[in-house]
């Protein structure tokens, strides 16, 4: 392999494992159980929906035109 490859390679193994380490914190756990334990799941969902819809972007509409040759 390449030292470039070798390096991609590694940096997707420790973005997946920052991912992990970050679902299982004990903050995120605590932040579920508080969600859970107070009946806030519809609310939290609400939340996060409209987070996806703010950071999401815009999709592109339209035809592309035809070139011709």
């Amino acid at each position: 392999m390449t030292k470039t490859t070798t390096t991609t390679t590694e940096a997707i193994d420790k973005t997946k494992q920052t991912v992990k380490n970050f679902k299982s914190s004990s903050e995120v756990q605590d932040f579920y159980r508080f969600i859970h334990d107070n009946n806030l799941r519809s609310e939290a969902k609400t939340l996060v929906e409209m987070v996806l819809k703010t950071i999401t972007p815009q999709k592109k509409r339209g035809r592309k035109k035809a070139t011709l040759q």
